[in-house]
């Protein structure tokens, strides 16, 4: 190693693309997505994760809390913690399944669809900035993040199992 004037030693530069892993590389993108969509999002009323939450059941709403915790790749736990938050903003609607009466479906109310509105045009801003500044296509990255959770939840699932059959 050279060495420097103020420690003794110059500490090598690490590349912008340093080469770690595919999984470092997620949580790299992951960290700086999630920094744009708090700066983007603020003022809109909502945090990004909550849009998402909310965009989930503006788009494919009534839905179970389990189809929902599906959807979003988290646990039931978690889905349920943000419905509650929805609930006690006073956004959600609760009704009977209509194949299931003893199942509950959640859809966002009307006050839910206008918190939701206003949200969105943050959000739409920042989308447009990051879709535009894209180096290949949306359906290509899109392709690769879907082959990605994909795996992940494949992986998922197999430790599950196999943390089953140790018990």
């Amino acid at each position: 190693m050279a060495r420097s004037r103020d420690n003794g030693l110059k500490c090598s530069r690490v590349s912008r693309r340093a080469d770690v892993s595919l999984l470092f590389d997620l949580f790299v993108a992951g960290q700086r997505v999630r920094r744009v969509l708090a700066d983007g999002m603020a003022g809109s009323g909502m945090r990004a994760d909550e849009y998402a939450v909310y965009s989930l059941l503006f788009m494919h709403g009534p839905m179970t809390a389990t189809e929902m915790a599906r959807q979003l790749g988290l646990p039931l736990s978690t889905a349920l913690d943000y419905l509650k938050a929805i609930d006690d903003a006073g956004h959600l609607q609760r009704m009977r399944h209509p194949a299931d009466g003893r199942a509950v479906q959640v859809a966002l109310n009307s006050r839910g669809v206008a918190a939701h509105a206003r949200a969105n045009k943050h959000w739409e801003v920042v989308r447009k900035q990051v879709e535009g500044s894209l180096q290949m296509s949306k359906g290509e990255v899109r392709a690769a993040l879907q082959a990605l959770d994909e795996a992940a939840a494949s992986v998922l699932e197999t430790r599950q199992r196999e943390a089953a059959r140790r018990r």
